[in-house]
């Protein structure tokens, strides 16, 4: 218990500091969440669509210009790749996140979602399956560790959650993937 109340106190005061920001990421969380329960890839690709658009608007309001406007580009980015898998799309896309994101980096913080939304490119464009999964996964981390370090609760959490509903799913699809190998 000594270390649950301390703990809670420093979210409340987190969230007192910004408590509008805070719930667009709270918001973004039960987004990101639902994607997840989502069956279908284009509503999965959906909900993470809005999830990214979210949490640009919470960075934008903490002030984090880097950490928005990479969400902002995975947006567009998870909208896309509803659309296409062309890998001159997904090259304009990086190209077009490290002129913009990297020059607002001013601090080793900024350099995560940076490398978070350039897996995450890469996964959405050009892998499928377990490959794809992986790439998320340390996309996630790397975005955990940002939203983390930076005070975002909602954004921290979600990253959280993801890591532990990939991993989950990553590991259904190599337990399928081995038993398929074992019976062929």
């Amino acid at each position: 218990m000594s270390i649950v109340l301390p703990f809670l106190t420093s979210l409340n005061d987190l969230f007192w500091e910004n408590p509008w920001a805070q719930l667009i990421g709270l918001l973004a969380l039960i987004v990101g969440v639902s994607a997840f329960l989502q069956k279908h890839d284009d509503h999965l690709r959906r909900n993470l669509t809005i999830f990214t658009l979210l949490m640009g608007i919470q960075f934008m309001m903490l002030g984090l210009w880097a950490g928005a406007l990479t969400a902002w580009l995975g947006t567009l980015r998870n909208y896309i790749s509803m659309r296409t898998k062309n890998i001159w799309v997904m090259a304009g896309f990086l190209l077009i996140l490290w002129l913009v994101a990297l020059p607002n980096a001013t601090e080793i913080v900024d350099y995560f979602p940076i490398v978070g939304t350039s897996l995450g490119t890469w996964a959405m464009f050009r892998e499928k399956g377990l490959r794809m999964r992986s790439l998320m996964f340390l996309g996630s981390a790397c975005w955990l560790s940002h939203n983390f370090l930076v005070g975002s609760i909602g954004g921290t959490i979600i990253e959280a959650v993801f890591l532990v509903v990939n991993g989950r799913t990553m590991f259904k699809l190599f337990a399928e993937q081995t038993k398929t190998s074992k019976n062929n």
